[in-house]
């Protein structure tokens, strides 16, 4: 007889944890679920800003061009990288890679030693390189090449 009211005992204190731990448990769920509902409800409102990797694209071989400067031969040597967000606008410039180095070529021809001797001549040349290749394919609004890379500058 002793033995089953101990097991008696035994079982109501099991099963008075379990609802116990089921209560206080259950309780702490519910309200993370509501909590989380929430923030999914606080995450559907705010637009979600999508961080996009920037691709590159080396247009290879290096650009040499000549030019005088006060009755000198002078020369540039350049490598470019262009830089975009999409891969498709990379792709259209790759298909133009002939008008688009014709273009460089003339532009660079065009250059005086003394200003590009200069940070500011440097930086007004990068800005004159993305302007060219984005008239030359022709490319506009967010499908554009975002920026343009020295990745060699020589002059002599």
């Amino acid at each position: 007889m002793k033995k089953i009211i101990i097991i008696a005992v035994v079982v109501l204190l099991l099963a008075g944890g379990g609802v116990a731990a089921y209560m206080l448990l259950g309780k702490d769920s519910s309200k993370q679920a509501v909590e989380g509902a929430g923030t999914v409800a606080d995450q559907a409102e705010q637009p979600q800003e999508v961080e996009v990797d920037p691709i590159y694209l080396a247009l290879d071989p290096a650009f040499v061009v000549n030019f005088e400067n006060n009755g000198s031969l002078r020369y540039l040597q350049l490598s470019l990288q262009v830089m975009a967000y999409d891969q498709a606008v990379l792709d259209k410039v790759a298909a133009n890679t002939p008008a688009v180095r014709n273009e460089l070529i003339m532009l660079f021809s065009g250059q005086d030693y003394d200003q590009l001797n200069t940070l500011e001549g440097k930086e007004s040349l990068r800005r004159s390189v993305l302007d060219s290749i984005n008239r030359v394919v022709k490319l506009k609004g967010d499908g554009v090449v975002q920026d343009v890379f020295f990745t060699g500058f020589v002059m002599q």
